[in-house]
């Protein structure tokens, strides 16, 4: 490395580094502007700070297209409702977030369709007994009190047997039948990317439990007004939020905010220290490698880009904890029709053994609330692999791809593939980050050590899901300030 040499002393111990080739120099630096990065970029305010994307626009994993002036999901579908550092974001950016309309959900089991809460129990009831679905209810409500979220975990012995048990077995150990595993298991693999088999049950608990409260108890037999299920889901709050244009809203509201901050087409290639700061290689888009200097920095990209950049600079422990982190590939098809293929809900889970695990009206929010219909309707199809281990996706060409979803759509939807006039195919090779066995015991172990001026932020440092993803980047935030 060069030797660096001292010019001059700036307030907030911020300091400006020359020498061979050196000349440029930040207090802090952040590698990615996914929501994890943008977050922590928001929360450092009027810090002298410089995000690093490789990408051409910011967003990571969250990430849309446009087709008939229609945005359409690519990444991130949509999220729980905003609270803490979230919601005070989107208030400081002055954007509208908006409660999904129902129907939320609907599920096909291969014969016939079901909508809302209501449909969902209809379709667990009839394959086992009423008695079997408030069991399974209350186990999940009885276990999501035992849940909480790095860094508030506290690793007691019963979530420690939580943390170490597969979603599935702890399902079978407490007698639910398969009709309940087949379901959540096309649940886990479009969620995480992985199946019951893989994940720990404490991970599954909260997402499973979403769904439920003490209301969606079952009180006698279990009788169901079927010809006025889709009027009752209509009626249903989907506890879910996005914008009208889909997540990017926030995402590009916040790379406009601080676009002077951001540096796209900049691929961080390595990450050094030399005595008290950090010295980054990056290559541009014209493959020219450039360095700058820094106090601190925020590795704000999944965990195993952090260990290639810089692994001298991560502890052994650290190391070893991001060496066990497994990541799920992920795609998603938008298809384009002048007919809809679907649109009955804002998104159709199908059953296990589909090419895909779900199925979104991609127009349905925005002709909600500004009650417009598309010339062209957009359906995103969302495809997981069965195990994650499994990473053919990252290598399937787009016609294969377009032929398997072809012809699982079609046994949905009789002829829907000779209605589609165009698609557009997204890749995510480092989709989501594996809740495997033990995954809990070893993030409140990370949180105890990610400290100091080099920091991690991203969702495998909390829980796989887009407000983790926020929550990991304000930490990171108050810790380099």
């Amino acid at each position: 490395m060069c030797s660096l040499i001292v010019i001059q002393s700036c307030k907030d111990d911020e300091v400006s580094y020359k020498g061979d080739g050196v000349n440029e120099h930040h207090e802090i630096v952040i590698v990615g502007a996914g929501i994890s990065g943008l977050t922590c970029g928001y929360y450092l305010g009027n810090k002298d700070f410089l995000i690093l994307e490789k990408e051409d626009k910011v967003g990571g994993r969250v990430i849309s297209g446009m087709h008939d002036n229609f945005v359409y999901a690519k990444g991130a579908e949509y999220l729980g409702e905003p609270d803490s550092y979230l919601a005070k974001m989107i208030k400081g950016l002055g954007l509208a977030i908006k409660e999904i309309p129902s129907p939320m959900d609907a599920f096909y089991d291969g014969k016939q369709f079901y909508y809302g809460t209501d449909g969902i129990a209809r379709y667990l009831i009839h394959g086992s007994d009423v008695a079997t679905y408030n069991k399974f209810v209350n186990l999940l409500l009885q276990a999501d009190k035992l849940y909480d979220e790095v860094p508030d975990l506290t690793y007691t012995a019963k979530v420690r047997d939580l943390d170490h048990t597969t979603a599935e077995n702890w399902l079978l150990g407490n007698a639910i039948p398969k009709i309940y595993i087949d379901k959540y298991n096309v649940a886990s693999r479009g969620l995480f990317g992985a199946s019951l088999q893989e994940i720990s049950a404490y991970s599954f608990i909260p997402e499973a439990a979403f769904d439920y409260d003490e209301d969606d108890l079952i009180q006698g037999s279990g009788k169901f007004d079927e010809e006025n299920e889709y009027k009752n889901a209509m009626d249903e709050r989907s506890e879910s939020y996005t914008f009208v244009n889909g997540l990017t809203e926030l995402t590009n509201a916040l790379g406009n905010r601080f676009s002077d901050k951001i540096r796209l087409k900049s691929e961080v290639t390595a990450i050094t220290k030399e005595d008290d700061h950090y010295v980054i290689n990056y290559r541009t888009d014209g493959g020219e490698i450039r360095m700058l200097t820094t106090n601190k920095v925020v590795a704000a990209v999944p965990s195993p880009i952090v260990l290639n950049i810089a692994p001298t600079l991560l502890p052994e422990k650290v190391k070893d904890i991001l060496n066990q982190i497994e990541y799920s590939s992920y795609a998603t098809v938008a298809l384009f029709s002048k007919v809809p293929i679907f649109n009955k809900a804002f998104d159709l889970a199908v059953p296990d053994g589909y090419f895909f695990t779900d199925i979104y009206d991609a127009t349905w929010v925005r002709r909600h609330f500004e009650s417009i219909e598309p010339k062209e309707h957009i359906i995103s199809v969302y495809i997981a692999p069965l195990s994650y281990t499994d990473h053919s996706l990252d290598q399937m060409r787009d016609d294969d791809i377009l032929n398997r979803v072809y012809g699982d759509l079609d046994k949905i939807f009789p002829n829907a593939s000779s209605l589609v006039t165009g698609y557009d195919i997204q890749h995510f090779k480092y989709a989501y980050p594996v809740m495997t066995l033990g995954a809990y015991e070893r993030l409140v172990e990370l949180m105890k050590l990610n400290k100091g001026s080099f920091v991690l932020a991203g969702d495998y440092t909390i829980y796989p899901t887009f407000e983790s993803a926020v929550e990991s980047g304000y930490m990171a935030a108050e810790e380099v300030k």
